[in-house]
């Protein structure tokens, strides 16, 4: 479809988008290798925007997907400045898919409905003006943020599209599927990605 996809948000994210870029690309980013801390996090996520721009500068037909406004969609920043950074990037034909809420969690002091309510403004703002998706937290800490929030978002609320990768992460409970609890392994990103490039089907 003749749409551009860009991926933004916190490490969950991150980890997505490389996830995606496995799938997209039939390679696997860093020989398939784990990622055990922020620095290889980084790093891959520096290979796999490098191998999905070159495929779609060789290959106009190649999905146009990218990883911006990283550090303003983290968290750690109010969510104003991520949809600023938004809207100076956005066109037309955009689909945005963010994630964010454990650093917004930590920043508010562990304050679960400052965090809700910092997110719903978020995807309030969003509305009328660029199509996004919000992907939850994976099962973990956040089980309290994801629930505040189930009541505005999709189905409850179809003006806000939603990932729910909550509830497929928690359902994996073999020993490799996440490495500390919060990160999961290469392949349940994989699972995410392809729940992502399901719901895109759908966005209008």
């Amino acid at each position: 479809r003749d749409i551009r996809v860009i991926l933004s948000g916190d490490s969950y994210m991150r980890q997505l988008y490389i996830g995606l870029t496995d799938i997209l690309l039939s390679k696997h980013i860093s020989d398939d290798k784990e990622i055990m801390d922020n620095v290889q996090r980084s790093k891959m996520l520096s290979t796999a925007r490098y191998w999905m721009n070159k495929r779609h500068e060789n290959n106009a037909t190649f999905p146009f997907v990218q990883f911006r406004c990283g550090d303003e969609c983290y968290g750690s920043k109010t969510l104003d400045v991520c949809s600023k950074c938004i809207n100076s990037l956005s066109e037309n034909s955009d689909v945005w898919v963010v994630g964010v809420g454990i650093h917004i969690y930590e920043r508010v002091k562990n304050h679960v409905n400052g965090t809700v309510q910092e997110i719903q403004q978020f995807l309030d703002r969003e509305e009328g003006q660029n199509r996004t998706i919000y992907v939850s937290p994976p099962a973990g800490p956040m089980e309290s943020v994801y629930r505040g929030l189930l009541p505005n978002v999709a189905p409850e609320n179809p003006e806000h599209p939603f990932l729910d990768v909550y509830e497929s992460t928690k359902s994996c409970t073999m020993e490799n599927c996440t490495f500390d609890g919060s990160h999961r392994s290469r392949y349940v990103n994989r699972w995410k990605a392809q729940l992502l490039l399901n719901t895109l089907c759908e966005v209008q």
